[in-house]
């Protein structure tokens, strides 16, 4: 092995060198303490946008359920998401119409 102009043998791996002399940060994008990979941000936006894919299906959850409550003639807005909240799902004998328990007498 001959020494390059770094003053370090050829052949030696990027993370055996040492830091003072090996020129740029080789952890991703920003330096090594940075979370990004280095292939690109768009990995990056993606573990961004984690928590807007939660969101979006608790929300598409919660309007299946008000869906239970609205066949039990109760109003969708803001009625049947307010009884998602308070009560769950609706039994058999819960509802907001004169056929069965009035949820929202409470």
């Amino acid at each position: 092995m001959t020494p390059n102009d770094t003053g370090e043998p050829e052949g030696r791996r990027p993370w055996e060198r040492s830091p003072a002399r090996s020129g740029p940060p080789h952890g991703g994008p920003g330096g090594p303490g940075d979370p990004r990979p280095a292939h690109g941000d768009s990995s990056w936006h993606t573990t961004r946008s984690v928590p807007s894919i939660v969101v979006v299906v608790l929300i598409v959850i919660w309007t299946v359920f008000a869906v239970q409550w609205k066949e039990k003639d109760c109003a969708l807005v803001p009625t049947s998401y307010l009884l998602v909240i308070t009560h769950g799902t609706p039994s058999v004998f819960e509802g907001c119409g004169d056929h069965a328990i009035d949820v929202t007498d409470d």
